[in-house]
């Protein structure tokens, strides 16, 4: 038996089936009874319990008691009722194990220690795993336990057992040291992962495994493999980093001493020969996301630059663009004889890079939502749809998120949906300088645009069109929209290092619009075919 302990920044990649059909009358959704459990509890509302066993002699691997939290979701792991003496395959519980492990191996140095028996008599798990609890102190202690050094860092936890404790007291209270001294609590719970393997014994004992591994919503932390060539399938498929560099969305790295351009590391600017820049984001190692609206005045792009991060050169580094795909229902004076002097419906345009960009840590590309990449980022499972990422993404009504500013450096603001929606573009009626006989402001903003500039806002500047609005889910960063247009410009001419608030009780108030992807998803897969793999609809 051994436990591998990687402490290390580092995100997810899979989950397992879940339930997102809401009941009416229920906080969380229904969820659900797997083929041989038993479920005590039907409500489903915030606080609620439900309790899980198995019939007959099936042993249950995953949680035996779920919780209805604030946030909507069921907590632990949905339960799966099997045979005491059956195995996982390697293809399986490779991605599950990747969901820790492949963020460390394509963006950072992992440092990798081992605990083996110190003899070859008996099964020690809790020594094992208090070796890594002591490890984990000791690291505490270096860095100091309040720094953001130390309270960032995630660990991954993977213990290969017979699972079957008969030396040192029961593991269980190792593990529960570990979670107290990482703080792991629900809002920290993507802090700690803790795989328990068994393998090659048909003796292995599920309800140990079951019982160490950690209990995630859409998450297996508990297998069994046949043999230690299964094992080493799994180890070979999982540390294939040749794998990850064009498979690994939304990583950005978070550390305190991270240049701007390794925290948003898809960020790229876009230049004209002669008027302003505009942003965009990688989605690709050769595609650009980015608005139409920066092509209007310019029909030759043989001059035009974008400049990439890179981490030998200061400033990035520049591509020539091989063409640029314009959305053909992009009009800014389409609705000019109705009074409105500008409109930017379809304002998004897809930029290919003459040259594939090298990834780094200086150059990644964004998980756009939607696409397979992205459904492993969210840690959803395979037979997910388009929808299920805008329910994840875009489930309340005001929703933090960020924009990269001039300089480089990551702003706040906040997604307004629903009724708030309805509240934030209300400002676009008061301008009666820009509008002044518009009579449904639906006729300017469209069901195509997200509203900030709300609040304490920030308001993005003229240049900054076309980059990414963003969120951070699980570590990872996924675009819902770009920068399209706003009633207020908060920067001067060349302004890349300050930028103004809006005067109090300025009319019409400031207010940003930014292109919705969901909306504008059948242009993306027209465009996109064969360069991302999109989900269904």
């Amino acid at each position: 038996m051994r436990a591998l302990c990687i402490s290390e920044t580092c995100s997810s990649e899979l989950g397992f089936s879940r339930n997102w059909s809401r009941r009416n009358a229920g906080y969380c959704p229904n969820p659900g009874i797997s083929v041989g459990v038993v479920r005590t509890g039907s409500r489903f509302d915030l606080g609620d319990k439900v309790r899980y066993r198995c019939s007959s002699n099936l042993v249950l691997t995953g949680s035996s008691e779920r919780e209805c939290q604030d946030d909507g979701v069921w907590s632990g792991t949905e339960p799966i009722c099997r045979q005491p003496y059956s195995y996982d395959f390697p293809e399986d519980v490779a991605p599950a194990l990747g969901t820790s492990l492949s963020h460390l191996l394509g963006a950072t140095n992992p440092t990798q220690k081992k605990k083996d028996h110190e003899n070859g008599t008996g099964t020690n798990t809790y020594e094992a795993l208090n070796s890594v609890y002591i490890m984990m102190n000791n690291q505490m202690q270096r860095l100091g336990m309040n720094t953001v050094a130390w309270q960032e860092i995630r660990h991954a936890v993977i213990l290969l057992t017979d699972g079957k404790s008969n030396m040192g007291g029961s593991p269980k209270l190792a593990v529960d040291n570990i979670k107290e001294l990482l703080n792991i609590k629900q809002k920290r719970n993507d802090y700690l992962d803790i795989y328990a393997i068994g393998v090659g014994n048909l003796d292995v004992d599920w309800r140990e495994l079951n019982e160490l591994g950690s209990k995630k919503d859409g998450e297996r932390h508990a297998f069994i493999l046949k043999d230690a060539e299964a094992l080493s399938q799994v180890f070979e498929h999982m540390l294939d980093v040749s794998q990850l560099t064009d498979t690994i969305c939304g990583v950005g790295n978070m550390s305190a001493n991270a240049s701007a351009q390794e925290r948003t590391p898809w960020h790229v600017t876009i230049k004209p020969k002669s008027q302003e820049t505009c942003r965009g984001a990688l989605i690709s190692d050769q595609w650009v996301l980015t608005a139409a609206h920066c092509f209007r005045q310019a029909e030759n792009h043989t001059l035009w630059r974008v400049s990439v991060g890179d981490p030998n050169a200061q400033w990035g580094k520049d591509f020539q663009i091989e063409k640029a795909v314009i959305s053909s229902g992009f009009d800014v004076f389409a609705k000019k004889n109705q009074g409105i002097p500008e409109f930017y419906g379809d304002d998004i345009a897809l930029v290919k890079l003459a040259k594939k960009v090298k990834m780094s840590t200086h150059a990644r590309p964004i998980c756009l939502p939607c696409t397979v990449g992205a459904n492993l980022a969210l840690r959803r499972p395979p037979g997910s749809t388009c929808q299920n990422h805008e329910h994840d993404l875009l489930n309340q009504q005001s929703i933090p998120a960020h924009f990269v500013a001039l300089n480089g450096s990551k702003l706040n603001i906040n997604l307004k949906t629903g009724t708030e929606w309805t509240s934030c573009i209300n400002a676009v009626s008061q301008d009666k300088t820009t509008f002044p006989n518009l009579t449904d402001v639906r006729e300017v903003v469209t069901d195509q645009f997200l509203c900030s500039g709300t609040g304490k806002d920030d308001n993005p500047c003229k240049g900054e069109s076309g980059g990414a609005v963003f969120l951070e889910r699980r570590f990872r960063f996924f675009q819902v929209g770009l920068v399209s247009w706003g009633l207020y410009n908060p920067c001067g001419r060349d302004d890349k290092k300050s930028r103004k608030r809006a005067p109090t009780g300025r009319v019409p108030p400031p207010r940003d619009f930014h292109i919705n992807l969901f909306r504008l998803q059948p242009w993306l897969r027209q465009h996109l075919e064969g360069v991302l793999n999109f989900l269904p609809l």
